[in-house]
């Protein structure tokens, strides 16, 4: 660590996503490096809970809910797939803004935050053609459109922070970022085009772009976590520290 602070990453689930993901990441973390999962609404212990509306609202609650963790860590990064690295950026330009140092973003299967994409209207759209949406990127099986209790309990969740997603475009008050950018990319990604992700360069002066042989949850045929394999490099180079200040894309 050559006497570095440990580093605190904070993580964001895609929409309507739990948090397993991440915490299987606990077991094969670098040295000096811990997760912190916010208690989000609409999963897990929150299930009932009303979702929030928009990207905003899940990165201000975080910063505010995280207050004690987030203050008493020297090191702070950021990482989220798809809604969920919407939600780290935002998040990572409020706590700039507030004067704190963040060490990095690492943002996976998601447009630049000023690239509107043309929208898919998921909050009206019928419950059959949301999961046949869904399934086409990969996100679902295409048979979950039986699973009546899967509807009921998870939907509204996923139908909310898709819209989230899809409607929310960098705030004007939001400064370029001082902090790297980690962005990783599946080159059969069928929901972000790559021409989407191409002004993340405008977000951070430090930009790392990886492409990776995989669909949008950046995962392989037998399940095995592909994002986490890249990502955990960079992590590693982050808790190094001047490697990040060299960031340049691969």
């Amino acid at each position: 660590m050559s006497g570095l602070h440990p580093l605190t990453l904070v993580c964001f689930p895609h929409a309507g996503g739990g948090l397993g993901r991440y915490r299987s990441w606990r077991d094969d973390l670098p040295d000096g490096v811990r997760i912190l999962l916010p208690d989000l609404p609409g999963r897990e212990g929150r299930l009932f809970d009303t979702p929030f509306p928009d990207v905003a609202a899940v990165s201000t609650y975080t910063l505010r809910s995280l207050a004690a963790e987030l203050a008493s860590s020297e090191r702070v990064a950021f990482a989220g797939l798809s809604y969920g690295a919407l939600v780290a950026y935002d998040a990572a330009a409020r706590l700039e803004a507030s004067g704190k140092r963040v060490e990095a973003v690492f943002a996976a299967s998601q447009r630049a935050p000023a690239t509107p994409l043309p929208p898919n209207n998921w909050r009206s759209m019928a419950d059959a053609e949301l999961l046949t949406e869904l399934a086409g990127i990969g996100g679902l099986s295409p048979d979950l459109d039986a699973e009546e209790e899967f509807l009921e309990l998870f939907l509204p969740t996923i139908r909310a922070e898709l819209h989230a997603s899809e409607s929310y475009l960098r705030p004007a008050s939001h400064a370029r970022l001082r902090c790297p950018v980690f962005l990783y990319h599946g080159t059969e990604d069928a929901a972000i085009p790559v021409s989407s992700t191409l002004a993340w360069s405008d977000e951070t002066d430090r930009l790392a772009s990886r492409s990776l042989p995989t669909a949008h949850f950046l995962t392989g045929p037998d399940g095995e976590d592909l994002w986490w394999d890249v990502l955990r490099r960079d992590l590693a180079a982050c808790t190094r520290g001047p490697a990040l200040d060299s960031a340049t894309p691969a």
